[in-house]
């Protein structure tokens, strides 16, 4: 069985006010260096960006809460840009992974985005909830993630990734979308509730293709868009697969497809 890494044995208080990234980032280093789990238990633990590594599932339990930091000084400037040029306030997150496999983010509890805490005066930054970059065997389970400043969820060019037993609700701030999927492939969405301002769940593409989405026996609610395909469509989006999904209380359109950019879309309802 692989180890259990407790972030107070790296000095973590959990008292809902006391900054706890530097305790918590170094119990994800330590589980990185031979595989394991960081559990958050007993307490609301305070934090900046934090960066997931390889072969570590960070576990927020039913009785745990992340709270996303309210000092924007807290949040990396290296964990990538928002490809949307017109949203560069979106660039920083709370959670970060680049060139990373078999992550995982799961358990029972919440992780909470802080929206009411951004903008910071003098500044335009409103850091997304999580953010993946390339790669590989993602799990984000059975969690509730809600009031992010900005997107709840951005995977970038990303294989194999499972979204399941999420319950998203962001609508504290506009931008406020729930799972968005930009040139990843073999995806798996299932038994979501997603209420938000903007798009609960967008498959796009920047380069290169999407393919391989399954997206089922989920509850969207939204200003916006339900679920939206395209906009960016540089690469091809095909082999998408939705089922049993319920639309309630959507303002604009349920199912949206936009091609602008070259691409082709194939979804399969």
């Amino acid at each position: 069985m692989k180890d259990c890494f407790d972030p107070r044995s790296y000095g973590a208080v959990a008292d809902g006010h006391s900054k706890d990234t530097a305790a918590v980032q170094a119990a994800i280093d330590a589980a990185a260096a031979q595989g394991g789990t960081v559990r958050l238990a007993g307490g609301t633990f305070v934090c900046g960006t934090l960066y997931l590594k390889s072969n570590v599932a960070l576990e927020i339990t039913n009785s745990a809460t992340l709270l996303a930091s309210p000092d924007i000084a807290d949040y990396g400037t290296d964990t990538h840009h928002n490809r949307y040029r017109n949203e560069p306030e979106l660039d920083r997150c709370f959670l970060f992974a680049q060139d990373a496999e078999n992550v995982t983010i799961c358990g029972s509890g919440v992780i909470d985005g802080n929206a009411a805490a951004f903008p910071n005066a003098g500044s335009i930054y409103r850091p997304m909830l999580l953010r993946v970059l390339r790669c590989r065997n993602v799990r984000v389970q059975n969690l509730r993630l809600l009031n992010a400043a900005a997107w709840a969820t951005a995977f970038l060019d990303s294989d194999f990734i499972w979204a399941t037993d999420l319950h998203i609700e962001n609508h504290r701030n506009y931008n406020g979308d729930g799972l968005d999927f930009d040139s990843c492939r073999h995806v798996w969405v299932r038994g979501c509730y997603i209420d938000g301002t903007d798009d609960n769940l967008c498959l796009q593409s920047s380069g290169l293709p999407v393919q391989d989405v399954h997206i089922s026996d989920c509850a969207f609610t939204s200003v916006c868009v339900g679920i939206r395909i395209g906009l960016k469509s540089i690469g091809e989006i095909s082999g998408v697969v939705i089922s049993n999904c319920t639309m309630r209380n959507i303002w604009r359109e349920g199912i949206k497809l936009e091609c602008t950019e070259g691409g082709s879309a194939f979804p399969v309802f």
